[in-house]
């Protein structure tokens, strides 16, 4: 909905304004109602405001790499968007289909080695994750809102871009809350870069690589590309390949959590590129012309030791 990132708001935008202010109410009762929930450990949310891609799953990533290796034992939990399951909770693994528990979940999983669990009710995936694993800390992968689950500390991702758009609820901007819910959190994180409207505590750096495919070749510097992306902002990802110096030729986005299209895959006129959450949802082996860029997300340190610190206390 580009008309959710235009300043002043347009004509749509205000026609929708009375729903708004509805869905603001909703949501201002739902967040009075929440419940702490008492699992055992402390559960930090790393959540958003808006819809669409905010950084959150890069996020999760550095953070629970460096935990890790501060010696936090950690678990994940998703609700698994994209995927169907028979049963839940899911405990994911490096075998488990994406289809079945979401392209998310799959790349977490496989990038950081701790348990995972899906469940569309993330207080029974928390229950479920702490009975059956000895943990430190459980990492809620979005969930910001999913007031059935219990949270000692809360992360909001907010796109450094884009920010909070017009700054107006759902359906004539693109909050999930109101804005002034950034006040209850405990860490506000952007991605990429400082918004120019918004006091954050940090920015997150995604540190893209280089594309490489399944037999780990790298792609030629100033290649001719297509790029496929999947993702919540797909248009973040082709500035980022247009920034290390590809001519991108065509691009497709098939919407957040949808696979590559099939005539896209097939084609091999020219190399594919993907991200990493598009991939995981491929059969191997991949095509020989399809490329994936991995990133190596990085949180400040100062970050880093005040979650640590938040979470030892809690």
């Amino acid at each position: 909905m580009n008309f959710w990132y235009v300043k002043p708001l347009t004509l749509v935008a205000r026609l929708l304004l009375p729903l708004s202010w509805l869905a603001g109410l909703i949501a201002r009762r739902r967040f009075h109602q929440r419940h702490k929930g008492h699992y055992g450990v402390p559960v930090l949310v790393v959540g958003n405001l808006t819809v669409g891609g905010t950084g959150k799953s890069p996020a999760i990533q550095a953070l629970v790499s460096s935990l890790h290796e501060r010696g936090m034992r950690c678990g994940i939990v998703s609700r698994g968007y994209g995927g169907h399951s028979h049963h839940y909770p899911l405990l994911v693994t490096t075998d488990t289909d994406a289809r079945q528990c979401g392209d998310e979940p799959k790349t977490l999983a496989q990038q950081l080695g701790c348990p995972v669990v899906v469940d569309p009710d993330r207080d029974r995936a928390v229950r479920h994750l702490v009975k059956h694993h000895a943990l430190d800390v459980v990492v809620s992968d979005d969930g910001l809102q999913h007031y059935r689950m219990g949270r000692d500390l809360e992360l909001v991702m907010i796109d450094g871009v884009r920010g909070l758009g017009n700054g107006k609820m759902l359906p004539a901007g693109p909050l999930r809350e109101p804005a002034d819910r950034l006040t209850t959190v405990q860490w506000r994180v952007a991605k990429g870069q400082r918004p120019a409207d918004l006091d954050v505590d940090a920015v997150l750096a995604l540190n893209p690589q280089w594309p490489v495919n399944e037999q780990g070749h790298s792609l030629a510097k100033n290649a001719e590309i297509r790029a496929c992306a999947g993702i919540g902002y797909p248009q973040s990802f082709y500035q980022q390949l247009a920034e290390q110096g590809f001519r991108l030729q065509a691009t497709h986005s098939p919407g957040d959590h949808r696979p590559v299209p099939p005539d896209w895959l097939a084609d091999a006129g020219l190399p594919l590129v993907l991200t990493e959450k598009d991939a995981v949802k491929l059969a191997r082996p991949w095509p020989d012309h399809c490329y994936v860029v991995r990133l190596e997300p990085e949180l400040p340190a100062d970050l880093l030791d005040s979650i640590e610190s938040a979470l030892r206390s809690v």
